[in-house]
């Protein structure tokens, strides 16, 4: 378990990491809190025909926000960088079977900004949690 946590001192990592917890911090509570997103976001699932809707409409938002929580902190980067995946695989998907531009308030309809996620995420998963990070800490 230590060598999921092992970092290098890396303000670059550091800095992606922090980004990759702000956006999903941002992008869960929006959902949970603006209705204007909350209604993008269920469109998305309604269209994209998303199993378990009532489950996946909370669920997903509030795992965002925790996964935002841990990315932010750092605290075992890799695996919340892992976690990024799912959700962004589910993104792509919906962004490429959704064609209701009502469910996109924020950003384009098509997938640029889940796989530049992915991308980022890949990053952290190969290099650690960088400068700033529990798991820096973690080694001292």
């Amino acid at each position: 378990m230590k060598n999921l946590r092992q970092t290098l001192p890396n303000k670059f990592v550091g800095v992606i990491r922090i980004f990759l917890g702000v956006i999903f911090m941002m992008t869960g509570a929006m959902k949970l809190t603006l209705a204007d997103y909350g209604a993008a976001w269920s469109i998305q699932l309604i269209e994209a025909e998303i199993p378990f809707y009532a489950f996946n409409y909370w669920f997903v938002p509030v795992f965002e926000v925790i996964l935002g929580i841990v990315l932010f902190l750092g605290y075992y980067s890799r695996i919340g960088a892992l976690m990024v995946l799912p959700i962004m695989l589910v993104a792509i998907y919906v962004h490429l079977t959704v064609s209701n531009p009502g469910a996109f308030p924020s950003q384009p309809q098509e997938p640029y900004m889940p796989i530049a996620i992915i991308i980022l995420a890949f990053f952290v998963m190969k290099k650690g949690g960088g400068n700033w990070s529990m798991d820096m800490k973690s080694q001292l």
